[in-house]
């Protein structure tokens, strides 16, 4: 008795029966479980009743497996392991009153007197919180925590199954790889939280967009996939990445603010791009590349080409990696030239490379290969170091100043130590700080959002100079003008190589000149190649210029040469 009361006052269901199967017992724990009352259970009804009749078969054959004998179904698949003195215990499912399914793990055991079998034991714990727990964790390893869809793993596994199912019926997969366009200002200039809920956003337009049967997974950071399964025609696939990118591109409200996303999408299809999903992959990766560098905010479907394109892309990153490490690039130098004196006052540090494997690289081949890879900060660091030792070596052997201007990536100014990287670079050389001058294209000010001009204030405040470069070929927008601390303008190119002769590009290059003398702004023009060229800025009451008509980059011996002999180049006036 005293062990009867202990068991009904146990946490789990404990049954007992005899040797004919039936309910002998049941405690309370067990009754709640079951949602039977004992009178219900208690010489009325058998305890194999309480087993899912399929299961307990299935185990029969197991059994009959193991142990070498046929076992029947029923009650005698139940007790066999205890007849024979062995506990079985595994999980089962128990059926409660009125048919719902309830999982247990389930210890069955025999009861002996001593010398014969007296009935059975049966100990069940509820499983049902633990599946759910268990579930949880499957979930959370196959989904995106933020946004809830398929994971990266998951992805593979349900695309796996997609391209099976098409290879069976002869039908059409594609792929769809989605980047968002510049998300990191916004992480940059409203917060992560902001950032974040754009994201889950933007993954419910997406799921909106196709249909319950495709699959919709984030890669990662701004990235999405797309799988779009048993097409017939591509032209169904274009249609439908055409929706997700006119959904995506929608306007979003958020934090009081009104924001507009863009994604770049590229897009492959099984077979004609790719017979397996790695392949696939690597198809639509290529495409989606290939939409940013052609202006993002659209789709590109992939092209052989583009697998040439990227092969290219991952050799050059392998030669950057070895480049940094072994100290492969140089820096050339292309002098600045005073217009009222045609002295040099300062040069402009033009970062070269010569590979063995694929001769000169321009800089417009890898340092956007660079940026992707993260590796800028390096070469961008080494160009800035190295520009500054340099020429404040030339300063102390000629006794003479000159300015270096040093070309920055956008990724480099939105990093909050940079800063600290020019400090350290001027410190290392000791070059005065006035003698520097960060050079940006104008768009990272428009872009760049609140920690750009933040950076801009600080290296300002170390008495570097800051240079818009290309000016007026990006946007026009000019309210940043007045907003950062900026003390030179660069004309562009672009509107220098028409002013010899009468039109607008006259009118644009002195407008930049007028612009930025009313701003107190120095103004340099790039790309003066002819005498006409230079008379018509020297009129317009440019500062100063540069190109080919005063020299090409050089290197920093030619350099020397140049400033050795004489003032300047009298001889272009």
């Amino acid at each position: 008795m005293r062990y009867a009361r202990l068991l009904d006052q146990a946490p789990f269901c404990v049954i007992t029966f005899d040797a004919t199967g039936m309910i002998t017992g049941i405690n309370r724990a067990g009754q709640r479980m079951l949602w039977y009352g004992e009178p219900e259970l208690v010489g009325r009804m058998p305890y194999d009743s309480l087993h899912d009749a399929d299961e307990v078969a299935a185990h029969a054959r197991v059994l009959s497996g193991e142990i070498g004998t046929p076992v029947l179904p029923g009650l005698p698949a139940l007790i066999a392991k205890p007849r024979l003195g062995v506990p079985d215990e595994r999980e089962w499912v128990y059926l409660r009153k009125g048919g719902s399914r309830l999982p247990v793990h389930l210890t069955l055991t025999a009861m002996t007197d001593g010398s014969a079998d007296t009935g059975f034991l049966a100990i069940a714990h509820d499983l049902t919180e633990r599946r759910r727990v268990d579930e949880y964790i499957r979930h959370l390893a196959q989904h995106d925590a933020l946004t809830g869809l398929p994971n990266r793993t998951e992805l593979h596994a349900r695309t796996e199954a997609v391209l099976a199912e098409a290879r069976r019926q002869g039908a059409r997969v594609a792929l769809l790889l989605l980047d968002l366009d510049h998300f990191k200002h916004i992480n940059e200039t409203l917060g992560h939280p902001v950032g974040d809920d754009v994201l889950r956003t933007i993954a419910d337009r997406i799921r909106g967009a196709v249909r319950p049967r495709d699959v919709v997974a984030r890669m990662g950071g701004d990235e999405f996939a797309v799988v779009l399964g048993g097409l017939r025609h591509d032209s169904e696939a274009e249609l439908a990445a055409a929706k997700i990118l006119a959904r995506v591109s929608e306007e979003l409200q958020l934090a009081g603010q009104s924001l507009r996303v863009t994604p770049s999408l590229g897009m492959a299809i099984f077979p004609d791009d790719g017979s397996t999903l790695t392949e696939l992959l690597k198809s639509a990766d290529s495409a989606m590349y290939a939409a940013k560098r052609s202006g993002r905010a659209q789709l590109r479907r992939f092209a052989s080409e583009m697998a040439e394109a990227t092969l290219a892309r991952f050799t050059i990153e392998a030669l950057l990696r070895r480049a940094l490490a072994e100290q492969e690039f140089r820096l050339r130098y292309q002098p600045i030239v005073d217009v009222g004196t045609l002295s040099v006052v300062g040069v402009e540090a033009l970062i070269a490379w010569e590979t063995a494997e694929r001769g000169t690289m321009q800089p417009s081949e890898f340092i956007p290969i660079a940026e992707q890879c993260g590796l800028i900060g390096a070469l961008g660091e080494w160009t800035l170091a190295t520009a500054c030792r340099e020429i404040q070596q030339l300063r102390r052997e000629l006794g003479r100043d000159i300015d270096v201007a040093v070309n920055i990536s956008p990724l480099q100014l939105r990093e909050a130590n940079f800063p600290d990287v020019v400090a350290r670079c001027l410190q290392a050389a000791d070059l005065p700080a006035g003698s520097l001058t960060i050079e940006v294209t104008e768009g990272i000010l428009v872009d760049g959002g609140d920690i750009t001009v933040e950076t801009f204030r600080r290296v300002r405040q170390l008495g570097v100079g800051v240079s818009i470069d290309d000016f007026g070929t990006g946007y026009s927008g000019l309210g940043y003008l007045t907003r950062l601390p900026i003390s030179k303008l660069k004309i562009d190119k672009s509107f220098v190589d028409d002013l010899a002769a009468p039109g607008h590009d006259r009118a644009v290059a002195a407008a930049i000149i007028a612009l930025g003398h009313q701003l107190h702004l120095q103004v340099v023009a790039e790309g003066v190649e002819s005498r006409a060229q230079l008379e018509f800025l020297r009129g317009e009451g440019c500062d100063a210029v540069q190109g080919y008509l005063f020299s090409h980059p050089v290197s920093l011996d030619a350099l020397r040469q140049i400033l050795l002999g004489g003032k300047g180049f009298a001889h272009a006036a």
